[in-house]
């Protein structure tokens, strides 16, 4: 059975529109949303298992929290114009959703108050700081390496990245990675005020914003240069299926929509999905399935997901746990480096109960891992070929963890 679908939601960047693709798809209140302030966590993460869709506003790493493999996948939105909105999104109460209960950052209460102008948002990047790098290496902190940990993730393990500037091409090819058969949306949470309104944005503060999140650019710029290059190999056969979703997207966006500007987490009617569907229906879909089989056919190779831990390290051995999440019946290789040089490896099996105990689907997964002679400096603890990284992997001294 193919891994759950896990939708990474960068804010203001279409993500609600998306929700109704899986709602299109799947039925009413299939898709989970995961928000860490929620009560029912557990019962987010038992329903996932059912529906097999969810996500949230959370970074690339949950199949950590949920102690299994995912399929991931995002959509991203040019930078400045995603700031921008998210600006108007505070100033507006969220659509009328702050009145309702949403919860507010202090900086959005602060642009709700008029405290703070769109110049100071956007030079300060106060909607979030190369927030895609950030959602996408899962680093809570983004420096210089997080770019290249947010691509190889983006290659390695993400079904499909598209943008909301070309939403129809994006959920085409995430039906043709996912099997998912409709490859259409409704409108929803999309900004509302007439953009007549907006406050002036000084060059200046355009230029700050540029240069602050070069990382989101340069992330951005290569997720088209992803999606066009899907379209020169898959040729023909896609051309044709996209072409066929927007001549029936734009009859579905003549329908009376009226959750344009609210949130369909609140609800929604579910006579409003019956509608899109008739109009749906009116169309022969012939195209879409011929590519979506093709796509199915294609190879495709996604690497392995790992979690992992450290406990200790006594008497020149390094002690811990490894679970391969994609195959849980199979052994982890580690490796131990000093920099970039590997001092040591090691393989997971040994008998561990208390793991599988926690939730993990092995209870082989122990491993105890000899370090050589004059190994005293910093060392830290990797999958092998892999950018995944143990939980309290390094830097470790003899005996003493540094950092984690």
């Amino acid at each position: 059975m193919a891994s759950p679908i896990f939708f990474i939601h960068p804010p203001k960047s279409g993500g609600s529109t998306v929700i109704s693709f899986f709602d299109l798809n799947k039925g009413k209140d299939q898709f989970v949303n995961f928000e860490w302030d929620r009560g029912d966590w557990e019962n987010s993460h038992a329903k996932l298992m059912t529906t097999r869709i969810g996500g949230g506003h959370q970074p690339y790493g949950m199949h950590r929290n949920l102690k299994s493999a995912l399929t991931y996948c995002t959509i991203l939105r040019d930078p400045l114009a995603r700031q921008i909105s998210h600006y108007r999104f505070a100033a507006n109460g969220k659509n009328g959703a702050v009145a309702r209960g949403a919860s507010v950052s202090a900086t959005e209460a602060l642009v709700r108050r008029g405290a703070i102008s769109l110049d100071e948002w956007v030079s300060e990047s106060l909607a979030g700081k190369n927030l895609f790098t950030q959602m996408l290496s899962g680093h809570s902190v983004v420096d210089e390496s997080s770019l290249e940990v947010a691509r190889t993730h983006v290659r390695q393990h993400f079904a499909a990245t598209g943008v909301c500037e070309d939403m129809s091409e994006f959920l085409l090819r995430l039906c043709g990675r996912t099997g998912l058969e409709l490859p259409f949306f409704f409108e929803t949470n999309k900004t509302s005020g007439s953009p007549k309104n907006r406050t002036h944005l000084s060059e200046t503060a355009t230029q700050t914003f540029v240069s602050e999140n070069r990382f989101d650019y340069e992330i951005f710029r290569d997720v088209n240069q992803a999606i066009e290059q899907h379209a020169l190999q898959a040729g023909e056969v896609f051309a044709k299926a996209l072409e066929s979703v927007r001549t029936i997207q734009a009859a579905i966006n003549q329908l009376e929509n009226p959750y344009a500007h609210s949130s369909i987490v609140f609800g929604f009617d579910e006579k409003f999905l019956s509608k899109v569907v008739s109009v749906i229906n009116q169309f022969d879909l012939t195209p879409i399935k011929e590519y979506i089989e093709f796509a199915q056919s294609q190879p495709h190779t996604t690497a392995d997901m790992y979690d992992g831990f450290v406990d200790t390290v006594h008497n020149g051995v390094i002690s811990g746990w490894a679970v391969n999440l994609s195959r849980p019946e199979e052994r982890v290789p580690l490796e131990v480096r000093v920099g970039a040089e590997v001092v040591a490896r090691g393989w997971s099996g040994e008998y561990r109960p208390d793991v599988a105990g926690a939730g993990y689907p092995s209870s082989h997964a122990g491993f105890s891992i000899a370090l050589p002679a004059g190994v005293s400096d910093g060392f830290h603890v990797t999958i092998e070929n892999s950018p995944e990284r143990l939980h309290n992997a390094g830097v470790w001294r003899q005996g003493w963890h540094c950092a984690a």
